[in-house]
């Protein structure tokens, strides 16, 4: 799958999910594979924040041996930041505004991160 269709995906689900702000889905090293609703230098900036948390809940977790991390949510006073696996090494965040409906993004979200894993483990067409 290229950069193109990665975009494409997230730019439709930012287009159809109410009060998501923006999206970057992120190599486990922090870098941006595609991002929607934001400008670069901030995909740069949310890229490294979403690996370095990712990180972070992952190793939390495997000293409380809580098992794999599904999903992480941070609350703010003005939005929340949902993190997700899309695939190895591939994260993916999303901000949401403060008041939307956190079950409704949740279960497109989980859509989006299963949309997203089959199209990288699709080898591209040569």
């Amino acid at each position: 799958m290229t950069r193109d269709d990665l975009n494409w995906l997230l730019d439709d689900f930012h287009r159809q999910v109410s009060d998501v702000r923006g999206l970057v889905l992120f190599s486990s090293d922090g870098l941006p594979t595609a991002f929607s609703g934001m400008p670069e230098s901030e995909a740069d900036a949310l890229a490294a924040l979403g690996a370095s948390i990712n990180s972070m809940v992952a190793s939390a977790s495997a000293h409380t041996g809580s098992g794999a991390v599904r999903s992480t949510l941070i609350e703010s006073e003005d939005a929340f930041l949902m993190l997700g696996q899309a695939a190895e090494r591939t994260g993916l965040l999303v901000v949401v505004s403060a008041n939307a409906d956190l079950e409704l993004v949740a279960a497109e979200l989980e859509q989006l991160l299963e949309r997203v894993g089959s199209h990288l483990a699709t080898p591209a067409r040569r």
